[in-house]
């Protein structure tokens, strides 16, 4: 039964005893049953609450028992405390020893490290780590963002990729850098990223070879984070934060061009630009007035960021990156070539000389990329058994011309390798022309000797005597600084130092008229 309220109690109690009226009538005024009434009225009182009995309980026998169990071991579960009681004759259930517990547990939570603060001077710290934001287009291709962070200035730096590739991550740096106006700070933090870390045990860090170098190139020093430490590098992953929370939500893009475009907009009117909720200075003018003139400057040498790798052309003139497959000239296969690959072009050298590109697809297991150009004249070619492939290469060479004929029959009888010969020839004929090739192969004809290698260096020679311009020149208004002097023997000044003997100075040469020790400047000195 629900209790009155005191001022219920109370107010039955002044119509009854003060007004005289009647507990029928007292019942139907307050709309109260009228044995409430009644009971309010013979016990003269008003009650506050509601008294409880304390009702014993089967646990309470064994509750010292459970609670040397909870303070040897504050974690131990209810279940395994019931069992532990069986053994000493509990006949209760779970529930009640389970609530008991939950009501008398020691709660125990973890010791809250402390942390110091840390302070960066001007000038000295960056720090760096990966956003990943998914697969934004929905072609299986996930977006990375680079995240580089100023520690004094908070100045940002964003980009995003395709991947994080040690190339990528090299390339970001360069952009980063160039965004910072060509200079670098003293040390960059990094979280054991693979790409700069490449194994760690505790204390015990061993840097990426290739990434050492690249700090070496630009003169700075890189610093692990210890492992699951993030309050190392916390600029940069409020950075990181900040980006999710304030570029990234209802954003929508065409394509990743377009990404990079709204995130530069958005790095320098709005990122570096704002007031910092925690130095409430404005990053950019911090960076302008009090860091720039702090950091070092970068290394004015660009750093190759591309990544290289050889291949041999396979006989289906193609070569595979990253599961797709991009192909050369068809002259090429055999031939081993150089293939540079950036964040949007794959291009193939051979020999230090440009032959193709492809832009690079980030999407895997696509169609060969093939250029119509690369297969152009194959077509008319028609197996002729086992070795087709060097028939028609052979038909091919003999087409550039007579000289390039003769030299085939001078290989037919060399001790040279003429599967090799014929393969490399057809490759300097595609990166050269093949009339620049008869040209080379007759000057070499007319020497008496062949060698691919031999062919190559004439080619290679005609090239650099083509592209080089003599310089004009150099012209002054005055005749006495445009003349140019006459040339002196110094060897006459030996004998200023060593003086001949006395029997030789009245010999026949004394005879001779002495040259003058003063240059004649209209002529010769003699």
């Amino acid at each position: 039964m629900k209790m009155l309220s005191p001022e219920t109690q109370t107010e039955i109690l002044s119509l009854y005893f003060a007004k005289k009226m009647k507990i029928r009538a007292i019942a139907r005024k307050l709309s109260i049953n009228r044995k409430s009434v009644g009971q309010v009225i013979a016990r003269r009182s008003v009650i506050l609450g509601i008294r409880s009995t304390t009702r014993c309980s089967i646990v309470d026998s064994f509750k010292d028992r459970i609670l040397e169990l909870l303070k040897k071991e504050p974690t131990i579960s209810a279940k395994l405390i019931m069992q532990r009681l069986r053994d000493e004759q509990y006949s209760g259930g779970y529930t009640v020893i389970r609530e008991w517990v939950r009501a008398h547990r020691i709660a125990v939570s973890p010791k809250r490290e402390a942390y110091l603060k840390i302070d960066f001077p001007p000038g000295q710290t960056a720090q760096v780590d990966w956003g990943e934001f998914g697969d934004v287009f929905g072609d299986g291709i996930k977006i990375h963002c680079f995240v580089m962070v100023l520690c004094y200035s908070r100045l940002l730096y964003i980009e995003f990729t395709r991947c994080e590739k040690f190339e990528d991550f090299v390339r970001c740096h360069e952009h980063a850098f160039r965004y910072f106006e060509g200079l670098v700070p003293e040390v960059i933090w990094y979280d054991n990223l693979p790409a700069a870390v490449s194994e760690r045990i505790g204390p015990l860090v061993r840097f990426n070879a290739r990434f050492f170098a690249y700090a070496g190139h630009h003169h700075f020093a890189p610093h692990a984070c210890n492992k699951g430490r993030g309050n190392e590098k916390g600029r940069v992953e409020e950075g990181v934060k900040y980006i999710r929370l304030n570029f990234w939500p209802d954003r929508k893009f065409k394509d990743f061009t377009d990404i990079n475009g709204q995130g530069g907009q958005w790095r320098d009117q709005t990122a570096n630009l704002r007031e910092h909720r925690n130095t409430k200075q404005i990053p950019r003018l911090v960076f302008e007035v009090e860091e720039r003139d702090r950091l070092l400057k970068a290394n004015p040498e660009p750093y190759d960021t591309d990544e290289v790798f050889s291949e041999k052309i396979r006989p289906d003139y193609h070569i595979v990156y990253d599961t797709n497959q991009y192909s050369v000239p068809w002259t090429l296969v055999g031939a081993v070539v150089t293939v540079r690959i950036d964040a949007d072009w794959i291009r193939v050298y051979y020999r230090e000389s440009f032959v193709c590109r492809h832009a690079r697809c980030y999407l895997k297991h696509q169609k060969p990329f093939t250029n119509p150009e690369h297969e152009k004249g194959l077509i008319e070619i028609k197996p002729q058994g086992k070795n087709a492939h060097l028939t028609w290469q052979i038909q091919t060479l003999q087409s550039y011309g007579p000289s390039i004929k003769r030299y085939l029959e001078c290989l037919r009888y060399s001790h040279r390798s003429l599967k090799q010969e014929v393969s490399q020839l057809l490759a300097l004929a595609t990166v050269y022309t093949d009339e620049k090739l008869e040209e080379a192969v007759a000057i070499l004809l007319k020497r008496g000797s062949i060698g691919v290698d031999q062919v190559e260096l004439v080619l290679k020679r005609t090239l650099s005597q083509q592209s080089t311009v003599n310089p004009t020149p150099l012209s002054l208004p005055n005749e006495t600084l445009a003349r140019i002097p006459a040339r002196v023997d110094i060897r006459r000044y030996d004998e200023l130092l060593f003086p001949k003997p006395k029997d030789e100075a009245h010999g026949t040469e004394d005879k001779r008229k002495e040259p003058s020790l003063q240059p004649d400047l209209n002529g010769s000195p003699d």
